[in-house]
């Protein structure tokens, strides 16, 4: 958002949207308010001990262009039910290298297999 110059308080950063239930797990559409574009999000469980992990792609509604990246696999962790569980994941949220991605995020992430 600031690449964009968007402003970056709260009100900027809520998402609004959609989840629903399908065969094998769930899809979500969100927006920003007054946002050009939605993403829509599709995931199932995937096999890990605590059965905590979702795994699946996100799409942007953008027009097609080369080179521009509208598809990609997304990982969704859920980390419990109180605010506490989940701060040390908020504070440390961002971009990040390959090489600093817990071992089991780039795991479901494939990386180096293309999206298909």
């Amino acid at each position: 958002m600031r690449i964009q110059g968007l402003p970056t308080g709260a009100r900027s950063r809520e998402f609004r949207g959609a989840v629903m239930r399908q065969d094998e797990g769930i899809t979500i559409i969100a927006a920003r308010s007054n946002a050009m574009t939605v993403s829509f999000n599709h995931l199932s469980r995937a096999a890990s001990f605590e059965n905590n992990f979702w795994v699946g792609y996100v799409t942007r509604t953008v027009p097609e262009s080369a080179g521009a990246l509208r598809v990609t696999r997304l990982v969704y962790e859920y980390l419990g039910e109180k605010i506490s569980d989940a701060l040390p994941a908020a504070r440390s949220a961002g971009l990040k290298e390959l090489d600093q991605l817990q071992p089991f995020h780039k795991h479901l992430l494939r990386p180096h297999i293309p999206f298909s």
